[in-house]
């Protein structure tokens, strides 16, 4: 429980963290490559079944900057629990 905890808030505060270098990026020349955002997931769509009418989908917009954080996290997370729990 305490190590999927840990594993949740490192990847949340690399989103944070990527999103924001992600923004800040976007206006220097350079780096504005960080900043690229893709859309990743299904479109949303209805299904009309007379009564009434569902919509389903699900969309994720994601940062390179985001990507590579989260990246980070997962590779700092078993030296981190090793060294938190031991």
């Amino acid at each position: 429980m305490k190590k999927g905890l840990l594993m949740f808030a490192l990847v949340m505060s690399a989103v944070f963290v990527g999103n924001t270098i992600g923004e800040a990026s976007l206006a220097s020349e350079g780096m504005s490559w960080l900043g690229q955002t893709y859309v990743v997931g299904l479109a949303p769509f209805d299904v009309d079944l007379h009564l009434c009418v569902l919509t389903f989908g699900l969309q994720f917009k994601v940062c390179i900057a985001e990507v590579l954080m989260i990246l980070v996290a997962l590779f700092t997370y078993p030296k981190l629990s090793k060294m938190i729990f031991g």
